[in-house]
């Protein structure tokens, strides 16, 4: 009798029209399944080692190991993050190197480093898998002009998971080769202990600074619009205002534990992840984006 109830009722159904209900989304509320689903407009590039965009089907990172030299590229486990079990086992007891750390946004612009010796070493953290740069000589570098990456070196944002260090060093962004004013970039942390964010020409506006905690994970971005510029940490206002020293005409390419145009002061910072676009992007997403990193990277 049951049976026969269910089937009628099925019958009734589609009848009436609900036996297509398949064919539709009836959840237009539910959040993407990965952050970057639906932000990639004006993105320069997306980096981590986790997947960040649903679409992307291309490994995380290409790692190389001492022991023999050899390179192996390294998708994501079933927890979103770089297969470190997977590096591990490759591994052995070799320490590992990033080689490439592979852009995600379907633009290319990976962060290459083929120089053996400079390039960073790679921690299989479990929870939080990173590398770090040695303060001497390691970089990446995306062989794209800081003028494509921001807004003709005016706007631009940056948020990024990383581990703050006290030295004088530069942690990402490019200045203009004998002008060490003309930059796009940041320190995490100069040795005073405060983080700098210079947009444009560089050094006297107190809107470009604020101190910092040292040797521990953060979540910073930093944005600049057409004047202000804004300096977020873990998803809180820093530091504000207007920024009026001038655009950053520097058209030298983007550095990541330096900066690109000057050989010097490298980074020991940490870096997890780090995405940038050429624009403000608004504050709706700006919060979407930091609160998902606080989280997922528990931070």
């Amino acid at each position: 009798m049951i049976k026969k109830i269910v089937v009628y009722l099925i019958v009734c159904l589609s009848y009436l029209g609900f036996g297509q209900i398949s064919q539709y989304n009836h959840f237009p509320t539910m959040r993407p399944s990965h952050i970057l689903d639906e932000k990639l407009t004006d993105i320069s590039f997306a980096l981590s080692f986790r997947v960040l965009e649903s679409d992307y089907n291309g490994p995380l990172v290409r790692l190389r190991r001492d022991s023999d030299n050899a390179q192996s590229d390294f998708g994501w486990a079933d927890n979103d993050i770089v297969d470190v079990a997977a590096i591990d086992a490759w591994r052995g007891t070799a320490n590992v190197f990033v080689v490439i750390w592979y852009d995600q946004s379907g633009l290319g612009r990976n962060a290459i480093q083929n120089t053996e010796a400079f390039q960073p070493q790679f921690i299989t953290d479990p929870v939080r898998p990173y590398f770090f740069g040695d303060g001497n000589n390691d970089r990446l570098d995306i062989n794209t002009s800081i003028q494509t990456l921001t807004n003709a070196g005016v706007n631009g944002s940056v948020l990024t998971v990383v581990y703050s260090t006290s030295k004088n060093q530069f942690a990402f962004g490019t200045r203009q080769p004998g002008n060490n004013g003309n930059r796009w970039s940041a320190h995490i942390n100069w040795s005073n202990n405060r983080v700098y964010f210079d947009s444009g020409i560089c050094c006297v506006n107190t809107v470009r600074y604020a101190t910092n905690t040292n040797n521990e994970w953060q979540q910073f971005s930093f944005i600049r619009e057409n004047i202000i510029q804004t300096i977020r940490k873990n998803g809180i206002i820093l530091r504000t205002g207007n920024y009026t020293n001038g655009r950053c005409s520097a058209t030298n390419n983007f550095g990541i534990l330096y900066t690109n145009g000057n050989n010097g002061q490298f980074a020991t910072n940490r870096f997890t992840e780090l995405i940038m676009y050429r624009m403000e992007i608004t504050l709706a997403n700006t919060l979407e984006i930091e609160e998902n990193q606080i989280s997922f990277w528990n931070l």
